[in-house]
């Protein structure tokens, strides 16, 4: 088991999907310490997983693990706390709490063995806010898993501060796991919009693809202007003559990408409707839906966007919010 302070980093390169379901390598070593476990020559990239010992928390490993034996790559399960300070009253000790989250990653290396045998898998225990540590490895892994909710938090709400924030700041896709979920070979779900941010979500997406069903259903939601008054129309409006414009960019979108996948069958839905209405939707019987957000610094909402916003809150399936410029 790897213990890490709050900078240090692991070396790790790239896992993705190729257009045949093959491993693409890319990158190179990165700048920082390494500690723990040494990872060998040339590996890929991790997918990450963040864990603190809750359901929620494995049954994300469970899915992270299922993903990296489909992409041949290696899982990170990683564990960050913060130590509570000494004057605490009832805090623990420092010993209790290092046997606590040694016990958190026990659990989660046996789920990821238990789901994938022979995974390869490596742990860190981080001395830092869960939020700071997953967000700082995440930028060498190829994507961070985590569940809807954890142990803390408000009761009552759907999905945890952590899962939101990683989701909205990441530098790499988020998979946000919202409990027990097949793992079978079932369809992957996307979200295409209408300009040039769908090129990183279509490359993530037709990757999961490649790697699982090889079945991708792609989706593009529309909906009326809104206008001042119920009683006007905009000149020139015809509905079906936008949805065949909207079917007609969702082609142009999805042909290079066709191209260099040639075994994922993609299905085109061109749908009226909210976006993270018709994704969740569209996403009840997938395996992944896919979804762009703005990312970046700033207010957490406005840097999700709202289909992903609308997603995470109501999606029955894992949703993966890939970060877009």
């Amino acid at each position: 088991m790897s213990w890490e302070d709050d900078r240090r980093v692991r070396d790790f390169r790239d896992c993705a999907a190729g257009p045949d379901g093959v491993r693409m390598k890319a990158g190179g070593p990165v700048a920082g310490g390494v500690v723990g476990r040494q990872p060998e020559v040339g590996m890929e990239k991790a997918i990450l997983v963040g864990v603190d010992g809750s359901a929620e928390a494995l049954d994300a490993v469970a899915w992270a693990a299922d993903e990296a034996a489909r992409r041949h790559c290696r899982l990170l399960v990683v564990n960050a706390y913060v130590m509570p300070r000494a004057e605490a009253a009832f805090g623990w000790s420092p010993e209790a709490i290092k046997e606590d989250a040694a016990s958190v990653i026990r659990a989660a290396r046996e789920r990821a063995q238990e789901v994938a045998p022979g995974l390869a898998v490596d742990d860190a225990v981080i001395v830092d806010s869960p939020v700071s540590a997953l967000l700082r490895k995440a930028r060498d892994a190829a994507m961070v898993v985590v569940g809807l909710r954890g142990r803390g938090g408000f009761p009552g709400l759907r999905i945890g501060s952590v899962s939101y924030r990683l989701a909205a700041h990441s530098p790499v896709p988020t998979v946000v796991v919202p409990g027990v979920v097949p793992l079978g070979d079932t369809e992957v779900v996307v979200g295409v919009s209408g300009d040039h941010r769908a090129a990183p979500v279509l490359a993530e997406a037709f990757a999961a693809a490649a790697a699982s069903s090889k079945r991708l259903r792609a989706v593009r939601a529309w909906s009326e202007p809104i206008l001042p008054s119920p009683e006007m129309r905009p000149l020139l409006y015809d509905p079906d003559e936008v949805r065949g414009s909207h079917a007609r960019e969702l082609a142009e979108a999805l042909r290079p990408w066709e191209e260099r996948y040639p075994d994922v069958t993609v299905v085109r839905d061109v749908v009226e409707g909210q976006p993270s209405v018709v994704l969740a939707e569209a996403g009840r019987a997938a395996r992944l839906i896919v979804v762009g957000a703005r990312g970046g610094r700033g207010i957490t909402r406005p840097a999700l966007g709202g289909a992903a916003h609308g997603l995470l809150h109501n999606a029955s399936r894992p949703v993966m919010v890939v970060p877009v410029q």
